[in-house]
């Protein structure tokens, strides 16, 4: 082999290997959007529950 082949081939080789890299970090990005975004939905469900509970205390204490 000649050394512009090594070049070459070290050059692909480094492509690949930066697709590879490419690939799972859009795999653990969406990973985390997803796990964030369950995390909001369960957030907002657990307030939602607690101001409806706080509403339901109060209205009964408070007839507005």
């Amino acid at each position: 082999m000649f050394p512009s082949d090594r070049r070459a081939v070290q050059l692909i080789e480094e492509a690949l290997l930066l697709s590879v890299a490419l690939v799972a970090l859009s795999l653990l990005v969406g990973g985390i959007e997803s796990v964030l975004k369950e995390a909001a939905t369960y957030t907002a469900s657990i307030w939602n529950s607690i101001s409806s509970s706080l509403n339901n205390i109060f209205s009964t204490a408070f007839h507005w």
